[in-house]
């Protein structure tokens, strides 16, 4: 089928996927869905440079003015909410310019006076596509939106948990007019707390949902959900409870969104569905026997109680920063800035670090022990027993980095890591060079040893047939006094052992760079050179058919991205984490 031809327009690219929250904050629409045709490759591609644009983005004077940092949807949410997400598409504090000066740097939101109208043009676009033309957003939905939105879920009924939504409303008048106009036939009506509900039915004449507008928010959502918020009112029943409290706190100041999981009532929310579901299928089964899996215990007392999510802009970088409080057992760990990526070669493109790896193993496996079914450490080291058990296979491990490297070449990759005891690393090793030599003979594994660089590497080698092709694997591994240092095959370990101060990762801006937005103090890092592996891949697929059409409507949105980086720190009371990903 013929994919039909939109009228061209100079406000190209648009956001025409990208605020669809501005849709689904509403009721459903009175209408056939029309099925929208497919994209063309450059609306998906601008559409992930302009992901984090809502609605608010063309709220025109409301957005245009200082937006309050306050939030007029938290304050409905539920106590017992298990998960709540807020959407800020007002934009507060500095969130609008930064935003708009982060997007200037993708083709086609270089102007950002002109950009408004772009997502206007969008939106209107995408509302008609969804409506079969009946409705667009500009006139019907920006009029009354006040660009704010919380979606929350309860836990009460583990098999129908309550879904709430709250919209702002700057324009109540509009807000029920346009509710009005769009209410499905054979809704109903009723006052609950002097708000009028309309409420739909479903095929089976049960109601569904219900919608309505109480003062300056529009509540939508299941029924039960929709009139306890209108009881209860804007009690900040869910905002004053610790656990978001604490959450607030880790993560203050203004964004784009954020998310708040209770996790321990998430879990039992899910373990109590899944038991209700169960019952429910041996109920209709009779004397059959259902042999589905079941989800696995947790003891909930090693989970945090609580996980929080924020989005915020700067100017150059987009930030998505975490927290969780501290879990059981789980000691807080000093943050320090990597000395591994010294020891790295500047062809590094990604890596990730953990530090006191081998403390980490031991404490995981401690933990793994206390849930219902886990390992006990007798059992792991029974496992571990020819390396001489847990504490000599890991206990040795310092910092520790997963590395991908790119050269003239082609990509290699291995494993860095610091050995806080030279010898036990090195008799393990040993140990694991005579397992190999021991069942080589049998298995065809070979071992053998290089000289380079006043090193000794050795080389394991293990025929592999995966049908069409046949060959031989090799890894490398080598130690130098304080270096583990293993790779497929001979070239990533030359390539760290020829690493020397002034070209090495850490002397790289990209990595000095990313490292520092994201955090260079900490307990883990992670970099990836998004320039330099796009350049790569393009360089691999020169000539390809398809390549021209990437050139024109993928490369120029990709080419301003420089890196991505995390961090995490472990603290006695909050843990936290942040990626942040990097424009040039």
């Amino acid at each position: 089928m013929t994919e039909p031809i939109e009228p061209a327009s100079n406000l190209e690219p648009t956001t025409e996927a990208v605020p669809t929250v501005a849709v689904e904050v509403v009721p459903p629409l009175n209408g056939p869905i029309a099925k929208p045709a497919r994209r063309p490759l450059r609306w998906a591609v601008a559409a992930v440079a302009t992901v984090v644009i809502l609605a608010g983005s063309v709220l025109g004077v409301a957005v245009l003015s200082s937006a309050k940092s306050s939030s007029a949807v938290l304050p409905w949410a539920p106590a017992d909410a298990v998960a709540y997400a807020e959407i800020r598409a007002d934009m507060p504090g500095d969130q609008r310019a930064n935003l708009l000066a982060f997007l200037s740097k993708f083709p086609g939101f270089a102007d950002q006076t002109s950009f408004d109208a772009k997502a206007d043009d969008g939106l209107d676009r995408l509302v008609k596509r969804l409506t079969d033309n009946k409705h667009d957003f500009s006139t019907e939905i920006k009029p009354w939106f006040g660009g704010q939105i919380g979606l929350s879920v309860d836990g009460t009924d583990a098999t129908a948990p309550g879904v709430l939504l709250v919209a702002s409303v700057s324009d109540t008048a509009k807000a029920a007019a346009w509710l009005t106009s769009i209410a499905p036939s054979g809704a109903s009506h009723e006052t609950v707390g002097g708000v009028d509900l309309t409420e739909k039915a479903g095929s089976s004449a049960k109601t569904t949902g219900a919608w309505g507008i109480d003062g300056s928010v529009l509540i939508a959502g299941t029924v039960d959900a929709v009139k306890a918020a209108i009881s209860r009112g804007p009690s900040n029943a869910l905002a004053d409870s610790a656990g978001f409290k604490a959450a607030a706190a880790a993560l203050n100041g203004d964004d784009l969104g954020s998310a708040f999981i209770n996790v321990k009532s998430y879990v039992k929310l899910m373990s109590d569905a899944e038991s209700q579901v169960l019952g429910q299928l041996g109920t209709d089964a009779g004397a059959m026997t259902m042999a589905m899996p079941k989800m696995p215990a947790i003891d909930t007392s090693k989970l945090p109680d609580w996980v929080a999510v924020r989005l915020t802009a700067e100017s150059d970088h987009l930030v998505i920063d975490s927290a969780f409080p501290a879990v059981a057992g789980q000691p807080a760990q000093a943050s320090r800035t990597s000395t591994l990526a010294t020891e790295l070669p500047a062809s590094t493109i990604a890596q990730y670090e953990l530090h006191d790896v081998g403390s980490l193993l031991k404490r995981t496996v401690t933990q793994l022990e206390g849930q219902p079914g886990g390992p006990t450490a007798a059992q792991v080291d029974a496992a571990l027993k020819y390396v001489g058990g847990i504490d000599k296979a890991v206990g040795w491990l310092g910092d520790a980095d997963v590395v991908v490297l790119h050269d003239g070449d082609g990509f290699s990759g291995g494993i860095v890591a610091q050995t806080t005891d030279a010898s036990a690393s090195t008799d393990l090793f040993a140990e694991l060079k005579n397992l190999a030599s021991l069942a080589g003979s049998q298995a065809g594994i070979t071992v053998s040893t290089e000289p380079y660089d006043g090193q000794t590497i050795t080389i394991v080698g293990a025929p592999y047939n995966g049908g069409a092709t046949a060959g031989t694997v090799k890894l490398a591994f080598t130690q130098t006094n304080d270096l583990v240092i293993a790779g497929v095959g001979d070239g990533f370990v030359k390539a760290v052992l020829d690493t020397k101060a002034g070209n090495s990762l850490a002397d790289q801006p990209a990595y000095q760079r990313a490292i520092g937005m994201a955090g260079s103090s900490n307990a883990g890092q992670g970099f990836v050179d998004l320039t330099s592996l796009r350049t790569a891949l393009e360089s691999t697929a020169a000539g390809a058919a398809g390549l021209k059409a990437y050139d024109s409507d993928v490369q120029p949105f990709l080419e301003p991205i420089q890196s991505i980086a995390w961090s995490q720190t472990v603290g006695s009371d909050v843990s936290s984490a942040r990626f942040v990903l990097v424009l040039k």
